[in-house]
C-alpha cells in the first residue's frame, strides 16, 4: 500500500517565507547584487532579529517550524544572498539553548571538503559582534566569540568568513539539517539565476532580435528550468526523508551549479564579468557543496 507524502510547508513556513521575501525584495529591489554582496547588506540585522525571525526554527513542546519549512525560508534567502548570517543563526538557535539566549547573530564552525582536518569554516566569522555556537549536540557547550585566527582563503559566503582550529559539535540531526538548509539556499540562488537569465534573453538583442527567440537559447533556458525543478524536488525530499538527506542535498546543489553554468553561458562573455554579479550565486552554491561534503565526510 502506497502512502502519499505531504510535501507542503506548514502555515509557519509559508508565513515566514512570504514575509522574508517581502523584506528582502524591498531592501534589494533595483539594486545589483554586486552593490551589496561583499559590502553593505542594505539590511540591518535588527530588521530580522527584532522581528523574531532568527527564532523561526525553534521548536518548543512539539510546536514550531519543520525542516521542510526551513527549506522554504532558505530558498528565499538564497535568492537574494544578503550578506547577513541569517541561515547560520536560525540553525544555531534551533539546536542550541545557549545560542537562543543570544540577542544578536550566531554562526557555526563547520567542516568543509577543502579545509584541513580539524579546521572549521566560520560563515560571517568576521562580522562584528557575532557569536559562535560550540555545541549543537548535547547542549554542554555554550556560545563564545569567534576566534580571530585567519581569513577564509577559499570560496567564501559574502567574503566575510574566517577559519579556525575549532568545529561546532553537531548532532546527527543538526548536521543533516545544516546540509539540507544550505542546499535549499543554493536552490533559491539557482531559481534567481534562472529569472535573471530569462530577463536577459528577453532584453538582449542580436541581429535585431531578442536572443531568447533563438532555438539554442530556448533550449538552454529550458534545461535550466528543468534543473531548478529537479533541485527543488531533491531538497524537498532531503527535508522529508532522513536517510536520503545528504545524498539528495548534494544532488540538489549539483543541479543548482548546472543552472549557474547555463545562465552564465546565456549571458555570453558578460556572464563571466564581475559587474554582472552572477559569480556570487555560483560561489554560494560551491561553498554550500563544500559544507555538505564536509558534513558527510566528518560524520
Amino acid at each position: 500500500m502506497s502512502v502519499l507524502m505531504n510535501t507542503q510547508t506548514s502555515e509557519i513556513g509559508e508565513l515566514a517565507a512570504e514575509t522574508l521575501a517581502e523584506i528582502l525584495t524591498k531592501a534589494t529591489e533595483g539594486v545589483s547584487i554586486t552593490a551589496y554582496a561583499e559590502g553593505s547588506p542594505l539590511l540591518e540585522w535588527g530588521a530580522i532579529g527584532e522581528s523574531g525571525w532568527d527564532l523561526v526554527g525553534v521548536v518548543e513542546e512539539g510546536e514550531g517550524a519543520t525542516l521542510r519549512d526551513l527549506t522554504a525560508v532558505a530558498q528565499v534567502w538564497g535568492a537574494r544572498l544578503v550578506p547577513l548570517p541569517f541561515i547560520e543563526t536560525v540553525l544555531a538557535k534551533r539546536h542550541s539553548e545557549a545560542a537562543r539566549a543570544v540577542e544578536g547573530p550566531v554562526t557555526l564552525a563547520l567542516p568543509t571538503s577543502t579545509a584541513p582536518s580539524g579546521t572549521g569554516y566560520i560563515p560571517f566569522g568576521r562580522v562584528e559582534g557575532i557569536s559562535l555556537a560550540l555545541d549543537l549536540d548535547r547542549g554542554e557547550g555554550g556560545v563564545t566569540g569567534v576566534p580571530t585566527v585567519g581569513v577564509a582563503e577559499r570560496l567564501d559566503l559574502g567574503a566575510q568568513g574566517s577559519e579556525a582550529a575549532v568545529l561546532s559539535r553537531l548532532s546527527e540531526t543538526a548536521g543533516l539539517e545544516v546540509a539540507v538548509v544550505y542546499a535549499a539556499s543554493a536552490v533559491g540562488a539557482a531559481r534567481r539565476l534562472l529569472d535573471l537569465g530569462i530577463d536577459f534573453a528577453k532584453d538582449r538583442q542580436q541581429f535585431g532580435r531578442p536572443i531568447g527567440s533563438f532555438q539554442a537559447v530556448k533550449h538552454q533556458l529550458a534545461d535550466a528550468m528543468m534543473a531548478v525543478q529537479e533541485a527543488d524536488t531533491a531538497v524537498i525530499n532531503a527535508s522529508l526523508v532522513r536517510p536520503e538527506a545528504l545524498r539528495a542535498s548534494h544532488f540538489a546543489v549539483r543541479r543548482a551549479v548546472d543552472v549557474a553554468e547555463i545562465v552564465m553561458q546565456v549571458h555570453g562573455g558578460l556572464g563571466f564579468t564581475w559587474e554582472m554579479g552572477l559569480h556570487f550565486y555560483l560561489r554560494h552554491m560551491l561553498k554550500a557543496r563544500e559544507i555538505i561534503e564536509g558534513i558527510r565526510d566528518h560524520g
